[in-house]
């Protein structure tokens, strides 16, 4: 195989003394090296050696090409361009130098080639590499699955998902908001990312599925060297890597599927039979008899673009004993067994909130139940929650059902008539008599329903006499045709003030 000016440099500075140019091409254009002859013109992407420094001085090195200068001792000043001169006493050492890293990389490749024909895994093939490359190696999906690792562990790259503890939220946190890591999903080739505080920098390769970015092949600079020179390595693995990937040669991100595979069935299939959802639950060791939550967390744009959807889930199993979490549309659906985390719904959300505010994300939170049979209305409440939260409260991170309760149930009624149409119809009379004849009937009605039909609260917060106040309510009695003695006539009334507080309230918002 062929190598760049760059990368032996490295190598060979690693055996002998060398001076060059600051800069060298990361190209890889060289093969083996020839003997530059006297009087002979250099050809361009070649590697030469030379035993005596007028042959360089004398031609100028075509572009692409690297003349090994052999001397006795280094000149001072700049060498030549395109030049390296190395200090030894023995020509034949360095060449035999030469041979060697040309047949260590010759010898690498051959092992790649040879894992991939006999369908090994990219486990092995990074196994393969990181002896030559020398750095940590991890191939991670874009939703910060951990596919394979070589010494990941120095980073807090374990196999299964970046970002699923409480130790490595925080990074996937703040590479979802960083905006030169959005940036990188587009590249092509190899790229330098210069990670946030507390990460680490790393020379990357993109692994792309039908033009979009789906892995990524990192080799981890804990020296922060930024040296690109095995840059053209990296794509030539990951190439190799690519084509594992799309044989099914990963392994699976996720251990155990069948309890999600359950719920996933429960809140989808409105057809699904309960009674058999419920035995395979009891099997799965979530029981009949335990209390259980649905939480629905609503995808940031973030997450959206960087597909952190499995680290999401991943943290929250890890973070909360009998939770089980998945996607589900465009949302995360998570069931928590609150008798097996031993945990109320008081302290899940404690424990989530920051989470939850940290990652951009809502929640609607559902009521605690007992048992299987009422799951789907489980998400339901949860996704309701979600909903009419966000609408009435869109500053709020975390939205529980028995908060909108009420207001679910307004709009419910609502939803075909306007709330003046459904409102006690007597109550039009009243308002009307109070722009007639400057009265507060319908204020003073409200007042008596709020304090339940107490005289004595309601005269005081009107600032009049209780007799005013009799006297005013004896009209509001005539108009309305009713002595309040009817339990289901006073719900009526006061459901009648909430539909039309919330007809005014959608009349303001046009």
């Amino acid at each position: 195989m062929k190598l760049s000016a760059a990368l032996l440099k490295k190598e060979m500075s690693a055996l002998f003394e060398v001076h060059s140019e600051e800069k060298l091409s990361c190209d890889p254009v060289l093969g083996r090296p020839q003997f530059l002859q006297a009087g002979s013109l250099p050809a361009p992407n070649t590697l030469y050696l030379s035993l005596g420094a007028a042959q360089v001085s004398r031609f100028p090195v075509p572009s692409g090409s690297l003349v090994l200068e052999v001397l006795p001792e280094l000149p001072a000043g700049v060498p030549p361009r395109q030049t390296l001169l190395i200090r030894s006493a023995s020509p034949g050492a360095v060449y035999n130098a030469l041979e060697q890293i040309f047949e260590r990389y010759d010898s690498w490749y051959s092992d790649l080639m040879e894992s991939r024909l006999q369908g090994q895994s990219i486990q092995t093939l990074l196994e393969l590499s990181y002896p030559l490359l020398q750095s940590p190696l991890v191939v991670v999906g874009m939703d910060f699955s951990v596919i394979a690792a070589v010494r990941g562990e120095e980073v807090m790259m374990p196999r299964g998902v970046f970002g699923s503890t409480e130790e490595t939220y925080n990074a996937i946190t703040t590479l979802k908001q960083d905006k030169a890591y959005s940036d990188c999903l587009e590249l092509d080739g190899y790229f330098y990312y210069r990670a946030p505080v507390d990460g680490y920098n790393s020379l990357c390769v993109n692994i792309k599925k039908y033009g979009r970015t789906s892995f990524r092949l990192l080799m981890l600079d804990l020296e922060n060297t930024q040296d690109l020179s095995a840059g053209f390595l990296l794509q030539m693995l990951a190439g190799l890597i690519e084509h594992a990937l799309l044989h099914n040669t990963a392994p699976l991100s996720r251990e155990d599927t069948t309890l999600r595979t359950i719920l996933h069935t429960a809140i989808s299939d409105r057809t699904a039979d309960y009674v058999t959802i419920s035995q395979q639950l009891d099997s799965a060791g979530w029981h009949s008899g335990d209390e259980y939550l649905c939480i629905v967390l609503q995808l940031s744009y973030l997450d959206q673009k960087n597909l952190t959807v499995h680290s999401i889930c991943s943290y929250i199993e890890n973070i909360i004993s009998g939770a089980c979490a998945f996607q589900f549309r465009d949302d995360i659906v998570v069931f928590l067994d609150l008798t097996i985390s031993c945990m109320s719904q008081e302290d899940i959300a404690a424990r989530l909130s920051f989470f939850v505010r940290d990652s951009l994300l809502r929640a609607g939170y559902s009521r605690v139940l007992l048992g299987h049979f009422n799951l789907r209305r489980q998400y339901d409440q949860a996704l309701i929650a979600l909903d009419m939260g966000s609408r009435r409260n869109p500053s709020f991170w975390i939205h529980r059902f028995n908060d909108i309760a009420f207001d679910y149930i307004l709009e419910q009624a609502t939803r075909k008539l306007p709330g003046y149409m459904i409102s006690h119809e007597k109550l039009l009379e009243l308002k009307y008599s109070d722009e007639r004849n400057g009265t507060e009937y319908l204020r003073t009605l409200r007042l008596y329903l709020d304090n339940h039909l107490n005289a004595v609260q309601t005269a005081r917060d009107l600032f009049v006499h209780r007799s005013t106040f009799l006297y005013r309510l004896e009209r509001i009695r005539t108009i309305l045709g009713t002595d309040f003695s009817n339990p289901d006539e006073v719900l009526y009334l006061m459901l009648s003030f909430r539909f039309i507080d919330q007809e005014e309230r959608r009349l303001s918002n046009q």
